[in-house]
């Protein structure tokens, strides 16, 4: 026990001793007015030697260096048109040049197209104002120092794109972007860039909405037309409008119209057409006729299907309405007509109205039925003649359309005088004598008519 704690006393003794000496060693540094500094040159460094370290004849022995770097401006090249260029072909209008007809292209994300001349520079621009930057045409071809142009090789259109350093140096480079083929794309301008008539957009319901009307061949203005309607022989009417302001035209395959003041119009393709949107008959069935409608640039067409009107025509039974009351001289003839007397000269006209039979008098009114500004039933008197051991009315009935016409044949009962006289309960109506004919006041149709 006692041993025990007599170590104890000489080890915190032990310790104390060390304390001490340090605190002592402290205070005598920190009392030291200054610090020693070596001097920079008694320190000697010396870098290690590269093991690889040759003799400088060696190095010189080197002579020029293998390459060397100079600084230049960054080049300009040209840029891969072909992913953003869409080719949608060629001028396909009737009266498009066929040796040169124009090339039609477009963008991707700007659907409408421009147009170029084979061999001629078509000017481009990146547009950076737009979201995204995409390559537009140069509004009016006005030059820039990017172009393209382009030949129609087929289907295909071969490019050639150029353009302009800031030194006015074409770039040819790389080779692969200066020059390369587009395939032709079918162009739908519906659904992209939809167009005008006037006051017509054009789509397929269009004659739907121009009230068009096809009736087939005008079998009244084949016998009754005259040198004014020689072009309908043989040819379609197609009625446009509402009577009062109806038009016809008359085409058959491959005939073309124009669109000009606010009607369609027949014309040769060529210099008549250039400048007007032309329609061009493709096919004509016995119940469908096909047509296709081209813009004034021949950028896009739409095809437009019209179907053939039919009339359920009953000729009528004039013979309940016409009836022979005499002659008053060898080329005028009395009839009862409507409960009413009428003279008739052959090639007269009547017309069938709803209130009855109405002879067509007056220039006015023979025009009207001509130009399709009145419709119905038309009877053409052409005469009486002897038939047999009979006389016999001749005449010919055309329907309403005009596309069927029957010949009419009705016996002159026996016993009707030859100078019955003429009542005239409603003055002029019936004063029709001599230069009262519709042909006589219409020399076209009579002269067409005799022969």
């Amino acid at each position: 026990m006692v041993k025990k704690w007599i170590a104890w006393i000489n080890l915190g003794l032990g310790g104390g001793v060390s304390i001490f000496i340090l605190l002592a060693l402290l205070l005598t540094f920190m009392q030291q007015a200054e610090i020693e500094v070596l001097d920079s040159a008694a320190i000697k460094a010396n870098a290690p030697k590269n093991a690889f370290t040759l003799a400088k004849q060696s190095y010189e022995a080197i002579g020029e260096p293998v390459f060397v770097l100079h600084s230049s401006p960054l080049n300009m090249q040209l840029p891969d048109l072909k992913r953003y260029l869409v080719y949608y072909g060629k001028n396909g209008r009737p009266d498009a040049d066929s040796a040169h007809p124009l090339l039609f292209f477009a963008f991707t994300g700007n659907k409408a197209p421009c147009s170029v001349k084979p061999g001629e520079r078509l000017y481009l621009l990146y547009d950076k104002k737009q979201t995204p930057a995409q390559y537009v045409f140069s509004p009016s071809n006005a030059p820039t120092a990017f172009w393209i142009e382009a030949l129609a090789e087929g289907s295909e259109a071969r490019i050639k794109v150029g353009m302009k350093d800031e030194n006015d140096n074409i770039l040819h480079e790389p080779e692969s972007y200066a020059s390369f083929s587009l395939p032709e794309k079918e162009f739908l301008r519906l659904g992209t860039s939809p167009w005008e008539l006037g006051k017509w957009r054009v789509d397929g319901t269009l004659f739907a909405r121009q009230k068009a009307r096809w009736f087939g061949p005008d079998r009244f203005l084949e016998r009754h037309g005259g040198e004014e309607f020689i072009q309908a022989l043989g040819k379609q009417r197609i009625d446009f409008g509402e009577p009062a302001e109806a038009y016809s035209v008359f085409v058959g395959p491959s005939d073309c119209l124009i669109w000009e003041d606010d009607q369609w119009k027949v014309v040769k393709p060529g210099a008549e057409s250039l400048g007007h949107p032309l329609m061009l008959v493709k096919k004509i069935d016995e119940r469908l006729m096909n047509l296709e409608l081209w813009d004034v640039d021949g950028k896009g067409k739409i095809v437009i299907n019209l179907l053939k009107t039919a009339e359920n025509w009953i000729p009528q039974n004039i013979q309940q309405s016409f009836k022979f009351v005499g002659a008053r001289t060898r080329s005028q003839f009395v009839f009862e007509i409507n409960k009413e007397r009428m003279l008739l000269s052959p090639q007269d006209w009547l017309l069938l109205t709803d209130t009855g039979w109405k002879k067509l008098t007056t220039p006015e009114e023979i025009d009207e039925y001509v130009n399709r500004k009145t419709t119905g039933a038309l009877f053409v008197f052409d005469g009486i003649q002897r038939k047999d051991d009979h006389q016999v009315l001749l005449g010919t009935m055309f329907n309403s359309s005009r596309t069927e016409s029957q010949a009419v044949e009705l016996p002159v009962l026996k016993g009707a005088g030859s100078s019955a006289p003429i009542d005239n309960p409603k003055g002029d109506h019936n004063k029709l004598v001599g230069n009262g004919t519709p042909f006589e006041k219409n020399k076209t149709y009579h002269e067409a008519f005799n022969n």
